[in-house]
């Protein structure tokens, strides 16, 4: 069985752009291979994958700390001694320090009586962390010892829907991976997982260590018959695929209705073809939001409420009510869309909405994977 202490190794088959080339973002679709006798997965499972830090700015830490790499250092996690340089690559964040590691820089340069540690300055103190590298760190104050190193955050895996069904690619995993890129502190930062996966790791050759992470939750109705609801913005989309794609080899009966959203239609419609040809040969219901398309920005939660009655009338036939994507902002106005469907069609006051809805979760037939 493997897990993120025995990782599967695997390797990138195929990567290649979902977003056209006046998209303001770039999101990959990502094949990598797996050897179906050694590993499985389902539809609705994510995978952990194990990345590597940017190799460059590694050395930048060594040159900055004055090390080759080759030095021992010991691994608090496994007991024991490794390479500082496989200890920098791949066993902590260093795109994100903390307050132990810093308390214990500071205490060495003489800042440890610094405002940044008051009970009262909490939120500079965080801001500090989440623009702060350690080779920002390391550019202002030097680490005296390499045990210091062991106080940083352990580097953790990156989690992807599955974007594809084990009866559809029985020898392939499929990833829907949006690279991460911004500026902060002044400097350009990227995101680990996807750095590695969009940008660092060559085709057929760079080794992906993964397990699968098992969904207990996010799961098809067993019932074929069952209409299914997915409401999937952005890469929230890439688990949808992987149940459209076991529907139809299953040749389930039961209807199906994608939400998808995006910023524009022209550049960022994930998986267009796939989708648009479901829907010409009517075994989907599509509704699509480009927030940027419009005089005004309309998100799926707009076009949810657009089809409010047919929704409703959906819901009462028994359908299962999926949501997958961004867990700060979209989630909830999604949620709060439903409720407000819910008091308007069913004709019910706001805490009887809320009970319909808490009924909907109890029963498993609304389902969340967000993030």
């Amino acid at each position: 069985m493997y897990s993120r202490l025995h990782p599967y190794s695997s390797r990138i088959l195929e990567r290649s752009l979902l977003t056209g080339p006046s998209s303001t973002k770039k999101t990959y679709h990502i094949c990598l291979e797996i050897d179906p006798k050694e590993i499985s997965f389902k539809v609705g499972d994510s995978i952990g994958i194990l990345p590597i830090n940017d190799p460059e700015e590694v050395e930048n830490i060594l040159q900055k700390i004055n090390k080759r790499g080759t030095e021992e250092i010991f691994d608090p996690k496994t007991q024991s001694l490794i390479s500082l340089s496989e200890y920098l690559s791949s066993k902590i964040n260093i795109s994100r320090v903390n307050t132990p590691f810093l308390k214990t820089v500071f205490e060495k340069v003489g800042r440890l009586n610094s405002s940044l540690f008051l009970s009262e300055n909490k939120a500079e103190l965080l801001q500090f962390l989440s623009t702060h590298t350690l080779l920002d760190i390391l550019r202002d104050t030097p680490l005296v010892e390499l045990s210091d190193l062991t106080k940083l955050m352990p580097l953790l895996p990156r989690f992807y829907s599955i974007a594809n069904s084990p009866l559809v690619f029985p020898n392939e995993i499929h990833l829907t991976v949006a690279y991460v890129h911004y500026i902060s502190n002044g400097q350009l930062r990227r995101g680990i997982g996807s750095h590695f996966l969009c940008d660092l790791s060559k085709i057929g050759e760079t080794p992906v260590p993964l397990y699968v992470q098992p969904s207990h939750h996010f799961r098809l109705p067993e019932d074929l018959n069952t209409s299914i609801i997915l409401i999937g913005p952005g890469t929230g989309i890439a688990p949808y695929r992987a149940f459209l794609q076991e529907r139809l080899a299953l040749k389930a009966p039961g209807d199906n209705w994608i939400f998808f959203g995006e910023r524009n239609r022209a550049s960022d419609f994930y998986y267009e073809p796939f989708w648009t040809d479901l829907e010409r040969q009517k075994k989907i219901k599509l509704d699509v939001a480009f927030s940027r398309d419009g005089p005004t920005k309309t998100y799926v939660q707009h076009k949810m409420y657009e089809q409010k009655k047919e929704l409703w009338q959906w819901l009462q036939k028994g359908s299962y009510f999926y949501v997958c994507g961004d867990a700060e902002e979209m989630a909830k106005d999604v949620d709060a869309t439903l409720h407000t469907i819910a008091q308007e069609e069913g004709h019910l006051n706001t805490e009887d909405a809320r009970l319909y809805i808490k009924k909907l979760r109890a029963e498993k037939r609304y389902l969340t994977d967000v993030y």
